[in-house]
């Protein structure tokens, strides 16, 4: 559930609604689904996606220009409660189940974590007033979730792990580095990827029997990166290695083997923000500098057949969707079988929406893949 870790200019509380345990219904045809605005806003984007692709979270401008937590169901936007004291909430992601979900919250004290229940209550991670911290990852059912607390209010950050069963953990740092954080999970909550600081910045992953394991570099980069995803079953990571200090997208097979991607043509940077089944399918953003926010960047899908393809090219040329008047900017997530895809693109009226795309599985078949862009029987989270 990439990067989406960055501190915010503007969070607002919002009205508290538990989230839905009702099934979601089929989709017969390639569908892309605009997930709107709230009233009065003009600002939405989708940051994670449930496993059966019903659930969505996200955040939202307000009719008073506040960004509000959300949680779509369908396309209608269920607004999470704040924790009292709290001036807002950012949500990095959902659970695959769909009934929790963790974000980075605006305390009375500084940013704080926060993880929220299936009836829609709030429980902040523990800080002292000194630090902040922020919870991005969560697994399956919600009973495992993963983030950072700062060590203090200039320094360095701990990862740290917070389970149903046993509250907080902290993990803490590599020999020789001052910072790590999880950014994503497995389903089953036993491995963790992120980064971590020896003192380079490095793609990581993290289980309780081996520690920290810094992922493998490839030829011309310095081996510094970050792991923004991994797979549900664990059996690939995405994320990005630096070249000259420019983050290019990559992911890791299930040999552990570093992959990086092409970057389109105007485009200078990115970073792989979802893969499934080992690597089959990949998807991510390029951006036009390292810099570039997302109205700079382009969404892409990969696959080991045609290689990296814009989304918005496969959906029409491929699936015969019409997106006239609109441009997909940015992916954050795909479901475990491939078939769902969220982000948020620039929409007819010039403004950022989020959206999620559906293909269907043929009849038969368990999943498929993005046409053109080799099966979409093969992608993941």
């Amino acid at each position: 559930m990439q990067t989406r870790h960055q501190v915010v200019q503007a969070l607002v509380a919002g009205a508290g609604l538990g989230l839905a345990l009702a099934a979601g219904s089929a989709i017969a045809a390639p569908a892309f689904i605009p997930l709107g605005h709230l009233a009065g806003g003009d600002f939405s984007e989708a940051t994670s996606v449930s496993d059966d692709g019903r659930f969505v979270s996200g955040n939202a401008i307000d009719a008073s220009d506040n960004l509000v937590p959300v949680i779509w169901d369908g396309t209608t936007a269920n607004l999470l409660a704040v924790p009292a004291g709290f001036d807002g909430a950012y949500v990095n992601a959902i659970s695959g189940d769909g009934q929790h979900a963790v974000a980075l919250g605006l305390g009375p004290g500084g940013f704080q974590g926060i993880r929220w229940d299936a009836s829609g209550t709030p429980t902040v991670l523990p800080t002292n007033p000194m630090t902040f911290s922020s919870l991005n990852a969560i697994n399956y059912d919600g009973t495992v979730a993963g983030g950072f607390v700062n060590q203090s209010f200039m320094g360095g950050s701990d990862a740290v792990i917070w389970t149903a069963a046993g509250g907080l953990q902290n993990i803490g740092v590599m020999a020789g580095g001052n910072e790590a954080s999880f950014t994503d999970v497995t389903n089953d909550g036993s491995r963790f990827v992120g980064y971590a600081h020896d003192p380079v910045r490095r793609p990581i992953a993290w289980d309780a029997t081996n520690g920290f394991q810094v992922l493998a570099s490839a030829p011309g980069s310095n081996g510094a990166g970050i792991a923004i995803d991994i797979a549900a079953d664990g059996s690939a990571i995405a994320g990005a290695l630096d070249f000259d200090g420019v983050p290019r997208p990559a992911f890791w097979d299930s040999d552990g083997t570093a992959n990086v991607l092409a970057l389109w043509s105007g485009y200078a940077a990115g970073e792989a923000i979802g893969v499934i089944n080992g690597g089959s399918l990949v998807i991510g953003n390029w951006r036009e500098d390292e810099f570039a926010d997302n109205l700079r960047s382009l969404a892409f899908v990969w696959d080991a057949d045609s290689g990296s393809r814009p989304l918005q090219d496969v959906l029409i040329n491929d699936y015969g969707i019409d997106l006239t008047g609109w441009t997909l900017n940015t992916v954050s997530h795909v479901t475990p079988d491939g078939l769902t895809i969220v982000g948020a693109g620039l929409n007819p009226f010039g403004e950022l929406e989020a959206f999620k795309v559906v293909i269907p599985a043929p009849a038969g078949f368990a999943a498929f893949t993005l046409a053109g862009l080799g099966a979409l029987a093969r992608r993941r989270r």
